[in-house]
């Protein structure tokens, strides 16, 4: 589980709400990897999951009033990282059939 959120995509966000939101990240990054590794049943499949989590998080984060609700997004946005991968792996393995 290597994201590294010291390397932050541009974003509107001054440093230290950046480094926030990598705090916050890095605290609920278990759970994340937790739930990518689920979906996918691979841990290659579940860091690059993660890690596109990671760029959405820090490009445009959204304000919440509580934590669970930045958790909750977090979790759905790694889950749909993750459907999308299986997505596009399953697209992949149709072509590689048909030809």
């Amino acid at each position: 589980m290597n994201v590294d959120v010291a390397e932050s995509p541009k974003c509107r966000e001054s440093p230290e709400q950046t480094q926030g939101i990598a705090s916050r990240f890095s605290r609920y990054s278990p759970l994340l990897y937790s739930l990518a590794c689920r979906v996918l049943g691979d841990i290659p499949g579940a860091e690059h999951a993660l890690e596109n989590c990671w760029r959405t998080a820090s490009r445009n984060p959204p304000e919440f009033d509580y934590e669970g609700d930045f958790r909750s997004w977090l979790a759905r946005v790694v889950i749909d990282e993750a459907l999308a991968i299986l997505r596009k792996n399953r697209e992949l393995n149709v072509n590689s059939r048909q030809s």
